[in-house]
């Protein structure tokens, strides 16, 4: 449940950034529903950071954190930020098993997975769209590394190795048509939202009442390549004055999730350095700041302009991290 949650937002930039985005995403949410009266359910990990800031943000006071290490568990009970937050000893199927969802609050419910069991993973989106209710927003995190599927040592028949194993783990969820190139480093998160996407909608599959719109979906790695969905369940009816009073089809990062999920890839910068290039934004392009800088950050000229493109769409959701003595 806490893989990965052992490490500090601080030294997962790319992260840090997606998390700052589903913050935005869900004050977008508000201006039609009422967010900040929501429950929300996670993986709060040792530090339980995302509770504090959705807390802080958004002003949520009704918040759930699941956890399956007991070690972990005992960490939560002493760094707990805000009294808010109920703690509970369990994993995640065991919370769809034994939750009350006919409660009165709405949800916000972020599976953050970390470990690589992509078929009981999609299995529980399922399960979770089956028991959500009109109004409610989820979000899966999964981890996008095709090597889970097939190591290199496997040669040139890697591919058609990955591919039989994205079949079989992928299941009634996979699309009807997948292709080697499907299953390499670049297209496996497209292929996985795609896999998402339909377990969500086969949770729906009985209700005619309400439909799982897309929100988005955001590919980063800060050192595992891992992927982010968020939906939320509405009547079909309400779709359009919905995005007219949230103004979500103007938001820069929303997706349909029709193609492939939105990149998040800074690069790595110097205190000094950002402070630098942020002084020359909005306005300049990822040309104009090397030019300024007369070197590039990162292992070549052509990925670290992809970088600093990338950087200047979301130099807004970078956090500024700092030493401070306590």
């Amino acid at each position: 449940m806490s893989l990965g949650g052992s490490i500090p937002y601080h030294l997962r930039h790319n992260k840090a950034i997606e998390r700052n985005l589903f913050i935005d995403l869900l004050a977008r949410i508000g201006r039609h529903f009422n967010i900040s009266d929501y429950r929300y359910v996670g993986f709060g990990g040792p530090f339980l950071e995302d509770f504090k800031h959705l807390h802080s943000a958004l002003r949520i006071t009704d918040m759930v954190s699941l956890e399956i290490d007991g070690n972990v568990y005992q960490r939560q009970k002493f760094n707990k930020p805000v009294a808010c937050i109920s703690l509970r000893e369990e994993s995640s199927s065991d919370f769809l098993n034994t939750y009350d969802f006919d409660g009165a609050e709405n949800l916000v419910v972020w599976l953050d997975y970390a470990s690589t069991e992509i078929s009981t993973q999609l299995q529980e989106v399922q399960r979770l769209v089956e028991k959500l209710g009109h109004g409610d927003v989820f979000k899966v995190t999964v981890n996008a590394s095709p090597v889970f599927l097939g190591h290199a040592d496997a040669g040139r028949g890697m591919p058609a190795l990955r591919l039989a194993k994205a079949r079989l783990l992928l299941g009634d969820y996979a699309p009807a048509i997948i292709e080697e190139a499907d299953v390499s480093t670049k297209k496996f998160p497209a292929l996985l939202l795609k896999a998402i996407v339909s377990a969500a909608k086969h949770g729906l599959a009985g209700d005619s009442k309400l439909v799982m719109q897309p929100l988005a979906s955001f590919v980063y790695s800060d050192g595992q390549q891992m992927l982010t969905f968020t939906g939320i369940l509405i009547e079909p009816s309400e779709r359009e004055s919905i995005f007219e009073s949230t103004r979500l089809k103007h938001w820069p990062f929303y997706n349909d999730c029709a193609g492939a999920p939105t990149s998040i890839s800074v690069p790595v910068l110097s205190m000094k350095e950002r402070v630098h290039v942020e002084s020359m934004l909005p306005g300049a392009t990822a040309q104009d700041i090397l030019q300024n800088l007369e070197y590039y950050v990162g292992s070549d000229r052509k990925s670290a302009t992809a970088e600093m493109e990338n950087f200047i769409s979301f130099y807004r959701m970078f956090p500024w991290y700092s030493r401070v003595v306590v």
